[in-house]
């Protein structure tokens, strides 16, 4: 079986748009375990 191409855009389309909304969450997420730490934020994004 073979994919249109304009399947595999499809599909790219919504990895790419996964991918952000993942780090959108994850971002806050790991800043906020450092302060939560008492490390500080940045130590939060190692």
């Amino acid at each position: 079986m073979s994919l249109q191409v304009s399947d595999k855009l499809q599909g790219l389309r919504g990895d790419i748009f996964g991918g952000m909304t993942a780090a959108v969450v994850a971002l806050p997420l790991s800043l906020a375990f450092g302060v939560a730490s008492g490390l500080g934020a940045i130590e939060g994004l190692y």
